[in-house]
C-alpha cells in the first residue's frame, strides 16, 4: 500500500487556506448579491423615473402640437370657403410647428380642402391630404397608429376636428410627425440612445411600436412584451425584461396622458452589471496582501502544532530505542495535547519494547523445560559465528525415552525432560546455552570451550542424569552425548552440528549411556 506523503503541516495549512478561501469566497460572492440587487433596484427605479420624465416631456409635446391643431381648427370655420386661404393656414400650421412636416384640412366628407407640406418636390397645393393616409379618422381629438407614407416613413397624424360656432362638424386639422429622420420627436428621443446599449422606444395604445432608434421595429406588435402588456392596462412602474433579441433588460416605463401612449427605457444588465465586475476584481486584488500575510501566520502557526507531532512520528518510526528516546525528549510540547501524547508515547514504547522482549524470549525458548528452542539456538550460534569466538557443541539424547512415554506416559515423559533440563542448568556454565531442539534431543553450546572441558561437562551431565532418579514410578534414566568443536571439527556451524550428531550416534551405537568426542 503506498505510504502517503502528506504531513499534518501540509493538513493544516492546507484546512487554513481552504476555509479562508471558502470564507473570502462566500464574502465575495455574497457582497456581489448585495451589490448587484442594489444596481439592479436603483437602474429600475433610474428607468422608471427617466421613463416618467420622458413621458412628461412628450405629452408637454404632443400637448403643444394639439394646441395649436386646436387654435387653427377655431379658424377655419371663417375661412372654409376659402382654398387659398385654407392652405395658407396648413402652410402656417406646417411651419410653425416644430416637428410637422405636413398639415391639412378635410372636410366632413373626407374630402381634402387645404393642404401643405415641407417636403421637398411635394405638391404645395390642391394635393388630396389622403397621401398621408388620413382616412377615416374619428370625429374627436385623435392620434392614428404608425403608418408608412407615401415616402416609405413612418408617421403619425394628430387630428383636431373642426365644428362651428354651433358645434356641427365641419372635418378635421391633421397634422403628419415623422418618426424619425431628425424631428422634434427624434431629438426628445434619439439623444437617450446610449453606446453601452440603453434605449428608449414609444408605443401606441394598440401595443406597436411608434418610436424606436432602430426602424426595423416601428410599427411592429409588441403585445407580447410584458412591459407593453403593463402599458396597455394603464401601468407605469419598473420590471425586469429579455428584449426581442433575446437580451436581458431593465425596464422603467410610464404610460402618458396623450393617445395613450407609453414610454419604455431599457438599459441591458450586462451594462448595469459591468461596473460591479471590475469592483469585484478590484477588492480580489487589494485583498491578495492581506491573504498572503495570513497564509505565512497560518503555515507558522502550522509548524508550531505539527513540530512536536512529527518528532514524535519519527520517534515511533525509528523502532529503535537508543533512537527514539532523544527523539522524544527533544519534541517541544508547546501546548497541552502535545505535552499528553508524548507522555504516552514514551510510555507505549517502553511498554512496547518489554512486549517485544517478552515476545522475543518465548519465541526462542522451549516451553516445557525453559531451555532455548531451535530459534534460540540459531540466535546464539549466528551470534557466536559473528565474534569468530571458537565454541563446543554437545548433542544429548535420553536413551529409550519412547519406552519411557509408553510405560509411563507422556506426562511421566515430560516430567523426565524438564528433571533434565534442570541437570544440564545446574552442569553448565553460566555462558553455556543449553537447548531442547526435539522430543528427547538436547544441545548445549560452550563459547570458548575446548574439547577436554566440553568432554568433562558432557561426563558430568551423564553420571548426574544416571544417578538422578526420576519422579513419578520412572526410576533412572540414562543419555548418550557426542561433543565437537568450531573450528577444530568444521568451518561453518552446520558441519560442526553435524559432527556432534555423529558423535551422538556413534554413542549409542556403542551402548548407550556413553560421552563420544568427534574425531576425524
Amino acid at each position: 500500500m503506498r505510504k502517503p506523503r502528506i504531513t499534518l503541516l501540509h493538513l493544516i495549512v492546507a484546512l487554513s487556506v481552504f476555509s479562508a478561501a471558502v470564507a473570502f469566497a462566500n464574502a465575495l460572492f455574497a457582497a456581489y448579491n448585495v451589490q448587484k440587487e442594489q444596481l439592479v433596484a436603483t437602474t429600475l427605479e433610474a428607468n422608471r423615473a427617466y421613463a416618467v420624465k420622458l413621458a412628461e416631456v412628450v405629452d408637454l409635446y404632443i400637448s403643444s402640437l394639439q394646441q395649436q391643431l386646436k387654435a387653427s381648427a377655431h379658424r377655419v370655420p371663417r375661412i372654409i370657403d376659402s382654398p387659398k386661404a385654407l392652405d395658407e393656414e396648413a402652410l402656417r400650421l406646417a411651419a410653425q410647428t416644430d416637428g410637422v412636416i405636413a398639415a391639412g384640412m378635410v372636410d366632413a366628407a373626407g374630402k381634402t380642402i387645404g393642404y401643405a407640406t415641407l417636403l421637398p418636390g411635394a405638391q404645395a397645393q390642391g394635393a388630396r391630404i389622403s397621401r398621408i393616409d388620413l382616412r377615416g379618422v374619428a370625429q374627436e381629438r385623435n392620434v392614428t397608429p404608425p403608418f408608412l407614407s407615401s415616402q416609405g416613413i413612418w408617421t403619425v397624424v394628430l387630428t383636431e376636428p373642426i365644428r362651428d360656432v354651433k358645434g356641427k362638424y365641419l372635418g378635421f386639422v391633421g397634422a403628419a410627425i415623422y418618426l424619425q429622420r431628425n424631428t422634434e420627436l427624434d431629438k426628445l428621443l434619439q439623444e437617450h440612445f446610449y453606446r453601452d446599449g440603453s434605449y428608449v422606444y414609444v408605443v401606441g395604445a394598440d401595443g406597436k411600436i411608434l418610436y424606436h432608434h432602430e426602424q426595423k421595429w416601428i410599427g411592429t406588435d409588441q403585445r407580447n412584451n410584458h412591459v407593453v402588456q403593463a402599458l396597455l392596462r394603464g401601468e407605469s412602474g419598473s420590471m425586469p425584461v429579455t428584449n426581442s433579441v433575446g437580451a436581458e433588460m431593465l425596464a422603467g416605463y410610464a404610460r402618458m396622458r396623450q393617445g395613450g401612449w407609453g414610454v419604455v427605457v431599457q438599459r441591458p444588465v450586462a451594462a448595469t452589471l459591468e461596473p460591479l465586475h471590475g469592483l469585484m476584481w478590484q477588492i480580489f486584488w487589494y485583498s491578495i496582501p492581506a491573504a498572503i500575510v495570513m497564509l505565512l501566520m497560518v503555515s507558522a502557526m502550522g509548524y508550531w502544532i505539527a513540530r512536536p507531532l512529527a518528532v514524535l512520528a519519527r520517534a515511533m518510526k525509528s523502532g529503535d530505542d537508543a533512537q527514539a528516546a532523544p527523539l522524544i525528549q527533544s519534541a517541544k510540547a508547546n501546548y497541552f495535547e502535545a505535552e499528553q501524547l508524548r507522555e504516552a508515547v514514551g510510555f507505549t514504547m517502553a511498554l512496547h519494547q518489554q512486549q517485544i522482549g517478552k515476545l522475543n524470549a518465548e519465541t526462542m525458548t522451549d516451553p516445557l523445560t525453559g531451555l532455548l528452542n531451535r530459534r534460540g539456538v540459531a540466535s546464539e550460534i549466528s551470534r557466536l559465528m559473528s565474534t569468530r569466538e571458537p565454541f563446543a557443541v554437545l548433542a544429548l539424547d535420553l536413551d529409550h525415552f519412547k519406552r519411557v512415554n509408553d510405560t509411563f506416559g507422556h506426562a511421566s515423559g515430560d516430567q523426565v525432560l524438564m528433571a533434565l533440563a534442570d541437570i544440564m542448568r545446574d552442569s553448565v556454565r553460566a555462558e553455556d546455552a543449553s537447548c531442547r531442539v526435539g522430543g528427547e534431543e538436547f544441545l548445549v553450546l560452550m563459547p570458548g570451550a575446548s574439547k577436554e572441558a566440553a568432554r568433562d561437562v558432557a561426563e558430568r551431565i551423564r553420571q548426574a542424569i544416571q544417578a538422578h532418579r526420576m519422579p513419578g514410578e520412572v526410576g533412572h534414566v540414562t543419555i548418550s552425548i557426542g561433543t565437537a568443536r568450531w573450528p577444530d571439527d568444521g568451518s561453518d556451524s552446520a558441519t560442526v552440528l553435524k559432527c556432534a550428531d555423529q558423535a551422538l550416534y556413534q554413542a549409542k551405537a556403542s551402548g548407550r549411556n556413553k560421552v563420544v568426542a568427534w574425531t576425524v
